[in-house]
């Protein structure tokens, strides 16, 4: 491939020569110099189609090795966050930590039991009355023997 394109620049060159010894010479090397350039736009566009090609596709690859390096970046992070919460969680169940369901739990014990309570000093404070009521009427009997052993004394 390499051998190939020295013999047709060659080629070209010596047809270009050819050209000068039969034409006018002024003519023939403007010719000549149109068609080097010509060919140089040429292998310069092929050769910046070849390398834009190597660049795509090495950009390709380096992206794809990227990808696959940060999904497994992205799966070890991931085992070792699993494995530290269940070392945690381990170490808070040995230590004796109610965990949050049992946190939960227990608040909605505590409110039960403060909404029992509550009901119970209500009954409590609607009784009190009846009671004071009860034990005047009791003491009310005593009282007045009470008086009257007083005045006859």
């Amino acid at each position: 491939m390499a051998t190939s394109r020295p013999r047709t620049r060659k080629a070209a060159g010596s047809k270009a020569g050819r050209r000068a010894q039969t034409t006018e010479e002024p003519k023939a090397f403007q010719d000549a110099v149109v068609g080097g350039l010509k060919r140089l736009s040429q292998s310069g566009t092929t050769a910046q189609r070849r390398v834009r090609d190597v660049f795509e596709i090495a950009q390709e690859t380096l992206q794809s090795r990227v990808g696959g390096a940060r999904e497994q970046a992205q799966e070890t992070w991931d085992n070792l966050e699993a494995l530290f919460q269940s070392r945690v969680q381990r170490a808070i169940h040995q230590l004796g930590v109610p965990t949050g369901e049992e946190v939960r739990a227990l608040t909605r014990r505590v409110s039960e039991l403060n909404e029992s309570v509550s009901k119970i000093n209500q009954r409590q404070r609607a009784a009190k009355p009846a009671k004071r009521a009860k034990r005047k009427a009791a003491a009310e009997p005593r009282r007045a023997q009470a008086r009257r052993s007083k005045t006859a004394g």
